[in-house]
């Protein structure tokens, strides 16, 4: 990778739509060098896909929390498994300190929070603690 691929990254990230001309424009390289370099990224597993970014405000999932989750270390990998197959988890991270994971979550409100998230999450036997953290405003985003 060079700065010219670090452009074109940083544009894609920007606009994942832009053309292969506007973007060449930018960054000072034809458009064909573009999508080949494009193609380069991807195949070297730089540029895993592309996607879009929807506006949460437009739909009724808008409650966003955060979740720290303390877990019994011999049942981290059930806990793991059930967090990947709940639609209202967006994000997991296994974290070091104050909890085992760190998770995103996306629901209508608190109600559905608790029904369709922690209630599930907190019946697990592996599942110690939540903690959660409920956002009031995003400030800034970037994937």
């Amino acid at each position: 990778m060079d700065e010219i691929d670090d452009a074109i990254l940083r544009e894609l990230q920007r606009d994942g739509r832009m053309s292969m001309a506007a973007l060449g424009s930018i960054v000072g390289i034809a458009p064909s060098t573009v999508f080949k370099r494009i193609e380069k990224l991807k195949k070297a597993g730089i540029l895993e896909r592309f996607t879009i970014v929807i506006n949460q405000k437009c739909f009724e999932h808008t409650l966003v929390a955060f979740l720290n989750i303390r877990v019994d270390p011999d049942e981290k990998m059930e806990v793991e498994e059930f967090m990947r197959d709940l639609p209202g988890i967006l994000e997991v991270y296994e974290v070091l300190e104050p909890g085992d994971f760190f998770a995103k979550v996306r629901v209508q409100n608190i109600t559905e929070l608790k029904r369709s998230v922690l209630m599930p999450l907190s019946s697990l036997p592996g599942v110690k603690d939540i903690q959660t953290i409920i956002s009031v405003r995003k400030i800034k985003e970037r994937s």
